[in-house]
């Protein structure tokens, strides 16, 4: 007949785990303890529960993705679109303030207009003007020069304008002119070449003077000359150029 152990398990597993002597046993595979005595748990949901769990967590942290991703992508719309508006108000303003000021141009366009012609007008002097000569001022000055008892018959003038250059003499070593006064004079003595000359070269410009004839009359017994003075660009008055204004 075949004996048989009647130890409970428990025995069997107190006696199995530390041996007659009571030392812990270790497992043979992992090395690790094994605790003998504890309350024993047995998992019996099936392997489906578990696996459901894990991709109902994982879809989970999926969607918390989705909504933090989502949240991003409002914000980051919802900055753009306030800068656009920002950017759409600073374009109005800008616009309205270009209107403002095409309208007070408009206001002033007859002024502007007024400044214009004026400016115009004041070139068109200063380039007209820049060969004038003041004529009465130079025939003054030239009766003062003349000696006593000499009085002038007849003068033809002849100077630049602003279009045409003056003609200039095309014998050598004579000077640039811009103006010739070509005067008759009547003297009771015949007039003296550089006593003339000295007199002429008193007016502004002077460059060279010359007596062509000299002749006598008859009926008063006077002699009438005929005299050529050439004047250059110091003649000029400068009314309507700046320098003459200063």
């Amino acid at each position: 007949m075949t004996a048989v152990d009647s130890r409970s398990p428990s025995a069997h597993g107190i006696d199995g785990a530390f041996g007659k002597s009571g030392a812990l046993k270790r497992s043979a595979s992992s090395g690790r303890p094994t605790i003998v005595g504890s309350e024993p748990r047995v998992d019996l949901l099936p392997t489906e529960v578990h696996t459901d769990r894990r991709e109902r967590a994982t879809a989970r942290r999926a969607w918390l993705a989705v909504i933090v991703a989502v949240l991003v992508v409002a914000l980051a719309c919802g900055a753009a679109f306030v800068h656009q508006a920002d950017t759409a108000q600073s374009f109005a303003d800008a616009q309205n303030e270009t209107t403002a000021l095409l309208q007070q141009q408009q206001r002033y366009a007859e002024v502007r207009a007024a400044e214009n012609d004026t400016r115009l007008l004041e070139a068109a002097q200063s380039v007209g003007g820049s060969t004038e000569i003041d004529w009465a001022s130079t025939l003054t000055e030239l009766r003062s020069v003349l000696p006593a008892g000499v009085s002038i018959t007849a003068i033809t003038i002849q100077s630049a304008d602003s279009t045409e250059a003056f003609a200039q003499s095309t014998v050598p070593m004579q000077g640039a002119r811009v103006a010739t006064l070509q005067m008759t004079v009547r003297s009771p003595s015949i007039p003296s070449v550089p006593d003339w000359a000295a007199r002429l070269s008193q007016l502004r410009g002077y460059v060279d003077s010359t007596i062509t004839t000299v002749a006598l009359e008859q009926d008063s017994g006077q002699y009438s000359a005929t005299i050529e003075a050439h004047l250059d660009e110091k003649a000029y008055d400068g009314k309507y150029t700046k320098d003459g204004s200063k």
